[in-house]
Protein backbone atom coordinates (compact mmCIF):
# COMPACT_ATOMS: atom_id res chain seq x y z
CA UNK A 1 0.00 0.00 0.00
CA UNK A 2 1.47 3.48 -1.46
CA UNK A 3 -0.35 5.87 0.47
CA UNK A 4 1.16 9.63 -0.03
CA UNK A 5 -0.19 12.75 2.05
CA UNK A 6 0.88 15.88 -0.11
CA UNK A 7 0.09 19.51 0.72
CA UNK A 8 -2.35 20.30 -1.83
CA UNK A 9 -4.65 23.69 -2.28
CA UNK A 10 -6.53 22.68 -5.29
CA UNK A 11 -10.44 23.34 -3.80
CA UNK A 12 -11.64 21.52 -6.82
CA UNK A 13 -10.35 18.15 -5.77
CA UNK A 14 -10.28 18.64 -1.90
CA UNK A 15 -14.36 20.05 -1.89
CA UNK A 16 -15.70 17.41 -3.02
CA UNK A 17 -13.51 14.66 -1.21
CA UNK A 18 -13.93 16.85 1.97
CA UNK A 19 -17.98 16.79 1.44
CA UNK A 20 -17.84 13.12 2.78
CA UNK A 21 -16.36 14.83 6.27
CA UNK A 22 -18.68 17.57 6.50
CA UNK A 23 -22.19 18.18 4.13
CA UNK A 24 -22.14 21.76 4.74
CA UNK A 25 -19.61 23.31 1.99
CA UNK A 26 -19.55 26.76 3.15
CA UNK A 27 -17.71 25.62 6.42
CA UNK A 28 -15.16 23.91 4.15
CA UNK A 29 -14.73 26.30 2.08
CA UNK A 30 -13.91 28.40 4.77
CA UNK A 31 -11.32 25.92 6.45
CA UNK A 32 -9.36 25.86 3.28
CA UNK A 33 -9.40 29.80 3.00
CA UNK A 34 -8.34 29.66 6.39
CA UNK A 35 -4.35 30.78 5.94
CA UNK A 36 -3.14 28.55 9.22
CA UNK A 37 -5.11 25.23 7.98
CA UNK A 38 -2.99 23.48 5.79
CA UNK A 39 -4.45 21.23 3.37
CA UNK A 40 -3.64 17.66 2.17
CA UNK A 41 -4.72 15.48 -0.58
CA UNK A 42 -4.18 11.42 0.23
CA UNK A 43 -2.58 9.54 -2.47
CA UNK A 44 -2.79 5.35 -3.14
CA UNK A 45 -0.82 4.40 -6.17
CA UNK A 46 -1.27 7.94 -8.09
CA UNK A 47 -5.07 8.21 -7.23
CA UNK A 48 -6.38 10.83 -4.80
CA UNK A 49 -8.59 9.20 -2.40
CA UNK A 50 -8.90 11.78 0.48
CA UNK A 51 -7.87 15.00 2.11
CA UNK A 52 -7.67 15.93 5.72
CA UNK A 53 -6.81 19.60 6.65
CA UNK A 54 -4.30 20.63 9.91
CA UNK A 55 -4.43 23.23 12.00
CA UNK A 56 -1.16 23.35 13.10
CA UNK A 57 -0.12 24.77 16.59
CA UNK A 58 2.77 24.27 18.64
CA UNK A 59 1.17 22.67 21.90
CA UNK A 60 -2.53 21.22 20.91
CA UNK A 61 -2.76 21.36 16.92
CA UNK A 62 -6.39 20.14 15.51
CA UNK A 63 -7.73 17.38 12.58
CA UNK A 64 -10.22 19.46 11.09
CA UNK A 65 -10.95 17.11 7.97
CA UNK A 66 -10.19 13.83 7.50
CA UNK A 67 -11.89 11.84 4.62
CA UNK A 68 -11.51 8.89 2.30
CA UNK A 69 -13.86 8.74 -0.68
CA UNK A 70 -16.51 5.71 0.37
CA UNK A 71 -15.11 3.10 -2.37
CA UNK A 72 -11.88 3.27 -1.08
CA UNK A 73 -13.03 3.19 3.12
CA UNK A 74 -11.92 0.21 4.92
CA UNK A 75 -9.25 -0.32 4.12
CA UNK A 76 -6.52 1.19 6.43
CA UNK A 77 -5.84 4.19 4.29
CA UNK A 78 -7.46 6.73 6.54
CA UNK A 79 -5.40 4.97 9.70
CA UNK A 80 -2.57 5.61 7.03
CA UNK A 81 -2.77 9.12 6.79
CA UNK A 82 -3.54 9.65 10.67
CA UNK A 83 -0.15 7.96 11.26
CA UNK A 84 1.47 10.36 8.55
CA UNK A 85 0.22 13.30 10.21
CA UNK A 86 1.31 11.90 13.54
CA UNK A 87 4.77 11.69 12.17
CA UNK A 88 4.72 15.21 11.08
CA UNK A 89 3.42 16.67 14.70
CA UNK A 90 6.49 14.68 16.11
CA UNK A 91 8.71 16.77 13.33
CA UNK A 92 7.02 19.97 14.47
CA UNK A 93 7.33 19.48 17.56
CA UNK A 94 3.49 19.11 18.63
CA UNK A 95 2.32 18.37 22.11
CA UNK A 96 -1.20 16.77 20.94
CA UNK A 97 -3.06 16.43 18.41
CA UNK A 98 -7.28 17.45 18.79
CA UNK A 99 -9.91 16.35 16.54
CA UNK A 100 -14.14 16.30 17.15
CA UNK A 101 -16.42 13.90 15.82
CA UNK A 102 -20.41 13.84 16.21
CA UNK A 103 -22.03 12.01 18.93
CA UNK A 104 -24.12 10.03 16.33
CA UNK A 105 -20.71 9.49 14.34
CA UNK A 106 -20.09 5.64 15.78
CA UNK A 107 -17.69 4.94 12.56
CA UNK A 108 -15.37 7.94 13.26
CA UNK A 109 -15.79 7.36 17.11
CA UNK A 110 -14.52 3.82 17.16
CA UNK A 111 -11.97 5.01 14.33
CA UNK A 112 -10.70 7.53 16.15
CA UNK A 113 -9.97 5.43 19.29
CA UNK A 114 -8.62 2.78 16.81
CA UNK A 115 -5.79 4.95 15.76
CA UNK A 116 -5.21 5.90 19.24
CA UNK A 117 -7.35 8.97 20.57
CA UNK A 118 -8.52 9.06 23.68
CA UNK A 119 -11.79 10.93 24.88
CA UNK A 120 -10.89 14.27 26.08
CA UNK A 121 -14.50 16.95 26.30
CA UNK A 122 -17.67 16.65 24.94
CA UNK A 123 -18.90 20.46 23.60
CA UNK A 124 -22.75 20.14 24.36
CA UNK A 125 -25.24 21.38 21.55
CA UNK A 126 -22.42 21.91 19.12
CA UNK A 127 -24.70 21.65 16.44
CA UNK A 128 -27.18 23.44 16.54
CA UNK A 129 -26.64 25.29 13.53
CA UNK A 130 -28.21 22.98 11.94
CA UNK A 131 -31.45 23.69 10.97
CA UNK A 132 -33.64 20.65 11.91
CA UNK A 133 -32.55 17.72 13.43
CA UNK A 134 -30.08 14.91 11.67
CA UNK A 135 -29.81 11.57 12.76
CA UNK A 136 -26.98 9.25 12.23
CA UNK A 137 -27.63 5.29 13.44
CA UNK A 138 -30.39 6.19 14.93
CA UNK A 139 -29.34 8.93 16.77
CA UNK A 140 -29.48 12.29 16.94
CA UNK A 141 -26.83 14.93 15.90
CA UNK A 142 -26.25 17.33 19.11
CA UNK A 143 -22.82 17.17 20.67
CA UNK A 144 -19.08 17.40 19.22
CA UNK A 145 -17.17 14.50 21.49
CA UNK A 146 -13.94 15.82 21.23
CA UNK A 147 -10.37 13.19 20.72
CA UNK A 148 -6.90 13.55 21.87
CA UNK A 149 -4.02 11.98 21.03
CA UNK A 150 -0.48 12.40 23.06
CA UNK A 151 2.36 12.76 20.71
Amino acid sequence: MDVQLTVSSDVEVLIPILQEADEVTSRIEQALADNLNTPYIIVVDGTTIGSAVMHWQPDNSELVYIAIDASFQGRGYGKAAISMLINEARRRGVTSILVGTANSSIGNIAFYQKCGFRMNSVRKDYFDYFPAPVYEDGIQLQDMLVFTLHV
